[in-house]
């Protein structure tokens, strides 16, 4: 059983690229985690700076992972958009999502912030300008790993706890939710790695009468 781990970032940066024909270019990257995440950034980053031309972005979150057919693990996201705020159709957002791609970074969000100088830069200049202000704003913040857990839940009788207690915590397992009744009703997050053999444990310390349920895989 291996860990499953994504590339992630743990801290907001700013980085500003030279003057391109008197624009400025700002890029600030956030770690996001939902809907609520990105709209809150986005109206920091609007606030903090009012009077810009364009705030143009991109975000990828929600990470869920697959096996290919070589049995190797392929990540991918539910909720990723690129936005090119006024500016012309796929010449601002499209380059900064396709920064998160190649550098397969997950659950971020890039701002890059334009302030107008004056001279148009065509849409070939407008692709590099906001590609390279995303490249080198994600170069200079720090990446992290950060794991990829999947939320379950069951029920067992009593008869079995001391025996789950142990497989809980083989698999380092958090606990969410614990209800007492007739049995024991459970619901735990753990790595995605690990749910295969938690799930054969489960079923094999139980003699088959536990049924594991995913919920959801973050």
């Amino acid at each position: 059983m291996n860990k499953l781990f994504y590339k992630t970032i743990n801290i907001h940066t700013t980085f500003e690229l030279p003057k391109i024909k008197g624009s400025r270019f700002i890029g600030d990257i956030f770690h996001v985690e939902n809907k609520d995440d990105v709209e809150q950034f986005l109206q920091q980053i609007k606030d903090k700076y009012p009077d810009a031309t364009h705030h143009c972005y991109a975000y990828k979150y929600d990470v869920k992972h697959a096996l290919d057919i070589f049995g190797n693990t392929v990540f991918s996201t539910k909720e990723n958009k690129a936005n090119d705020d006024g500016e012309p159709t796929g010449t601002a957002g499209k380059p900064i999502l396709n920064t998160i791609e190649k550098n397969q970074i997950f659950n971020v969000l890039i701002v890059v912030t334009r302030y107008f100088g004056g001279t148009m830069l065509g849409a070939g200049g407008l692709v590099q300008a906001y590609g390279n202000c995303a490249k080198k704003t994600l170069e200079n913040t720090k990446t992290q790993e950060a794991e990829i857990l999947t939320t379950i839940q069951f029920t067992y009788n009593f008869d079995f706890m001391p025996a789950i207690r142990n497989l809980l915590n083989k698999y380092h397992t958090k606990i969410i939710e614990e209800k007492y009744d007739k049995d024991v009703y459970m619901k735990i997050s753990l790595n995605s790695g690990y749910l295969t053999g938690f799930k054969k444990d489960i079923f094999d310390i139980s003699k088959g009468t536990v049924s594991v349920i995913t919920n959801a895989v973050k």
